[in-house]
């Protein structure tokens, strides 16, 4: 009976550090997503170097590679970001190639729907409209991105920031 009593704690308190560490999960996430992503919302800033956005780049794809669902191409997806972030990493944030390898994934990751920038993006006057359109569109990207993720819904979170990391590194016409 004394064995019985004694296990009773010790189940309970395992029960309680693996809840909690679930639940810490989830907010390392979004404070990573949130990290990641504030380089890419304010006024130009001569600090922010072309490192600092490769390193945030590099972060996003990390993030969505690592949540994104136990699927069929899981593996494939992780494969071609990793080419992707290499290709970023030693060549320009504009590089064709990783911008490929990075739409394949993300055509596994909606079932064969292709990426396209949105239109109201390529609608502007000057190149100071073109930015500020951008910084709202990413930042409703990474605020949708959160929420899916507080609900639970990794697949749309990976998804969402797969979108923005594509959106980045997509030139603008015009």
């Amino acid at each position: 009976m004394k064995k019985r009593i004694l296990v009773l704690p010790v189940v309970m308190g395992m029960l309680f550090t693996f809840l909690s560490g679930a639940r810490a999960a989830p907010e390392d996430t979004k404070a990573r997503i949130i990290e990641a992503s504030q380089t890419f919302f304010g006024p130009p800033d001569p600090s922010i170097t072309q490192k600092k956005i490769v390193d945030a780049l590099h972060e996003l794809l990390d993030i969505a590679a690592s949540i994104n669902p136990e699927f069929e191409y899981k593996d494939k997806i992780k494969y071609r970001i990793d080419v992707a972030k290499d290709l970023l990493k030693n060549t320009s944030i504009f590089n064709a190639k990783a911008r490929q390898y990075l739409s394949f994934a993300y055509r596994m990751m909606t079932n064969g729907k292709k990426y396209e920038k949105p239109k109201e993006l390529d609608e502007f006057v000057t190149p100071a409209e073109a930015e500020e359109k951008a910084r709202k569109y990413a930042k409703q990207l990474v605020d949708e991105a959160l929420g899916h993720l507080e609900d639970g819904n990794a697949g749309e979170t990976a998804r969402l920031l797969l979108e923005l990391v594509l959106m980045i590194v997509t030139p603008t016409s015009g």
